[in-house]
């Protein structure tokens, strides 16, 4: 994972780079699309469950500052948010359709997750296989 991507925070002080070296899960979304926002409880879900245990949790999304804060507020998000308004993280990542779920290894390694039941399930099951070594 390039964490030296330009991504504007939305409503967190903390860069794109402060979550490198950490297990961290990738929400990319666009806050118009039915599918992301039908899936962003699931989102916070995990976040909620895993986050004390290790797992940190970010959205990354296109759309203007003020579409993000929207979702921001309807969803109660909780997670940090970060604008992709260079579509620097989908050219780089070849991502042709949202939402996409990453989960990235202090390692660097990184996992793509579709956004699927089963694919969701095995993301989860990783996590859970990580933060318990």
């Amino acid at each position: 994972m390039d964490f030296n991507i330009p991504l504007t925070s939305i409503n967190s002080n903390k860069s794109f780079s402060a979550f490198s070296k950490r297990l961290l899960m990738i929400y990319y979304m666009d806050p118009f699309c039915p599918h992301c926002q039908m899936g962003y409880g699931t989102v916070q879900q995990i976040a909620n469950e895993y986050g004390s245990k290790g797992l940190a949790s970010i959205a990354i999304a296109v759309r203007s500052e003020s579409d993000i804060l929207e979702f921001i507020e309807e969803y109660e998000a909780s997670i940090p948010f970060f604008q992709d308004s260079e579509y620097a993280f989908m050219e780089k990542y070849k991502i042709e359709f949202v939402p996409m779920h990453y989960l990235v290894f202090p390692n660097g390694k990184t996992v793509l997750y579709k956004n699927s039941e089963s694919d969701i399930k095995k993301m989860v099951f990783d996590i859970k296989a990580f933060l318990s070594k």
